[in-house]
């Protein structure tokens, strides 16, 4: 019904009488497709919040756990195992944390996700690796290192106590092989399409782990070889030769002295010593010398002892100081150790002062002057200097055998002696020395592979006498593609001082300079230096600083060798460029060795410390192609 305020009642509008200015709703067809799409969204945001707290909480875990590895390397490093344990224990707790919370359900679904997928599976793979490197690697290590103290490793009463260290060996292993796996699932990482972030942390894991794996194989190396190297199988005979860097032979020095060193179950005592001038020479070699070594350095490689080491590879020149002091004294002789006065200079730092039958007292600070240059101002004749490095041996031997040493500081001398390359090892039984041909102990040639082109600089007096005391050596050396076929050129410089006084001709003894009995003016320096490039590659050129320089080019054990030899005057200082041309079509890193020698500043040089290899930045203009 209607009123004078409404309208009558009228039937309803149909939609297609509804003005155009209003706009139409379609009918809600598929109702379901909606509820799913939203579910789906629902489901996608959930997973995002999920696995960014999760991938949150996980890096933070992963923060936390840098302290208490700080805290593990510092306690082991004090030798307070109990800490080194509780350090361990929080570490293994917050990688496990980050483990477990990188890798459920959710997680490894989105790994499948374009462009987020990658990233996930990085973080999960670093986390993973880093889990197994605290609860498989460290925390054995450090149960382990329970069990063979510092203490245990020293010369007690003329033993070291082997039952430990056999008792160690299976979680050793067992822990280095974890740590392999862990550090090869992260080089496998591809960090060119990960976000910044992910992409700088894995190249952060991977620079400590990098890091860790000489200290990892170190520990597994030194716990395989102890027990047989000392006797556990059986008596073992060394040859213990002492290289004296004042004359410079390729691997450290001249072969002073040798001495016979017996080991049976851990027992070590000093059989016999000799003066290296006791041995040989012989009319022809007693050892097989590849006839490309004689080509580089002559028949006396295999004729004299002290000339046995002109070769570089200390494999070879200590398979033949055996071959010699078995043709002279008999027996067999199971290994051969080479160390010098600057090896015995750190082992002081473990005995402390050692009172020698000449009223010297021998200190870490005073061992390389007064076994090096001391000595022959005192004594005039060989016999007598003989004598008072025998004397200085025997003393240092028996204060070693005592046991009274700081354990911590003897390990830590004899590790660093030999990244330092001023303890080298040749064992003739097969499998210890397939164990060491991978350390820097063996005193090969350098490793030059796809990952490594290794290059060698070694140094040979020529002067025959001992101004190799006051010898300065630097070397740089740089790499560049200069070439359309990719192959890489390698530049190194060398460089001799000859730090003498200025009146070194008369205020040094005749023994010392020579007296100029090989041809060099008594106080100038003569050296051969040998420069060796990656295996398969060739030696392009050698050229000098202006002066000219008596040079010789040939191959040895697949390398291109370039040897010159360099004569020098007080205050005098030289340069020479050798070129090679790489093999390997590829950026290899580019590793430098070189002989260890001393400072020539009449300093003593720390023992661990390598004397740096400056970079260069090769400019092509200058390379030969």
């Amino acid at each position: 019904m209607a009123t004078g305020l409404t309208e009558p009642d009228a039937p309803p509008r149909r939609a297609d009488t509804v003005p155009p200015s209003v706009p139409r709703r379609r009918p809600l067809r598929h109702p379901a497709t909606v509820s799913i799409l939203i579910g789906l969204g629902v489901v996608l945001l959930f997973a995002i919040v999920w696995i960014g707290v999760r991938g949150y909480v996980a890096q933070r875990a992963l923060a936390d756990a840098i302290p208490a590895a700080d805290r593990v390397k510092t306690a082991i490093g004090s030798g307070d195992l109990p800490a080194a344990e509780r350090a361990a224990a929080a570490l293994s707790e917050k990688t496990s944390q980050a483990a477990g919370l990188t890798s459920d359900p959710v997680w490894l679904t989105a790994e499948a996700v374009p462009w987020i997928g990658p990233n996930l599976t990085a973080v999960r793979t670093a986390a993973a690796a880093s889990d197994t490197v605290a609860s498989r690697v460290v925390s054995p290590l450090v149960a382990a290192g329970e069990g063979v103290d510092l203490r245990a490793l020293a010369v007690k009463d003329g033993r070291v106590d082997l039952a430990p260290i056999v008792a160690a060996q299976p979680a050793v292993a067992k822990a280095r092989a974890a740590f392999i796996s862990a550090r090869g699932s992260v080089a496998a990482i591809r960090t060119g399409g990960l976000v910044a972030p992910v992409a700088a942390g894995i190249s952060q894991l991977h620079d400590v782990l990098d890091h860790a794996a000489p200290q990892i194989d170190a520990i597994g190396n030194a716990v395989k070889l102890l027990p047989s190297m000392l006797g556990a199988d059986g008596p073992r005979d060394y040859l213990l030769a002492a290289q004296n860097p004042a004359e410079l032979r390729a691997t450290g020095g001249l072969i002073g002295a040798v001495a016979l060193v017996h080991a049976d179950d851990g027992a070590v005592t000093l059989v016999r010593q000799e003066a290296g001038t006791s041995i040989g020479p012989w009319g022809a070699s007693v050892a097989d010398v590849p006839s490309t070594t004689q080509g580089l350095y002559g028949p006396l490689v295999g004729r004299y002892l002290q000339d046995a080491n002109l070769t570089p590879h200390f494999p070879l020149a200590a398979t033949t100081a055996a071959a010699m002091w078995t043709k002279t004294y008999g027996g067999t002789v199971d290994g051969v150790v080479a160390v010098d006065p600057v090896v015995l200079s750190g082992l002081l730092k473990s005995t402390g002062p050692v009172t020698l039958p000449s009223g010297d007292t021998l200190t870490s600070s005073n061992a390389v002057k007064l076994l090096l240059s001391d000595v022959y101002q005192r004594f005039s004749q060989p016999a007598q200097q003989d004598a008072f490095f025998a004397s200085a041996a025997s003393a240092v031997f028996s204060r070693l055998s005592s046991g009274d040493v700081d354990a911590k500081k003897l390990v830590s001398a004899l590790a660093a002696a030999g990244e330092s390359r001023r303890v080298l090892v040749w064992s003739a039984h097969p499998d210890d020395e397939k164990v060491l041909g991978r350390t820097t102990l063996a005193g090969s040639l350098p490793r030059s592979d796809l990952s490594s082109a290794g290059i060698g600089v070694y140094y040979n007096d020529a002067t025959g006498a001992k101004m190799d005391y006051y010898l300065g050596t630097s070397v740089a050396a740089g790499a560049a593609i200069c070439r359309a076929d990719g192959k890489p050129s390698t530049l190194v410089r060398v460089t001799l001082t000859n730090r003498a006084p200025a009146d070194a001709a008369t205020s040094l003894p005749e023994y010392v300079t020579g007296g100029g009995t090989y041809g060099v003016p008594p106080g100038s320096i003569r050296t051969r230096v040998a420069v060796y490039g990656p295996s398969g590659g060739l030696l392009a050129a050698t050229e000098s600083d202006g002066a000219n320089y008596s040079t010789v080019s040939g191959v040895d054990g697949g390398r291109p060798v370039s040897l010159f030899t360099v004569e020098l005057a007080p205050g005098q200082s030289r340069t020479v460029s050798v070129q090679f041309l790489n093999e390997q079509q590829s950026s290899a890193d580019l590793t430098v060795v070189t002989t260890p020698t001393l400072p020539g500043d009449g300093s003593t040089p720390d023992v661990g410390v390598e004397k740096a290899v400056e970079p260069i930045v090769v400019q092509c203009s200058g390379i030969v192609k």
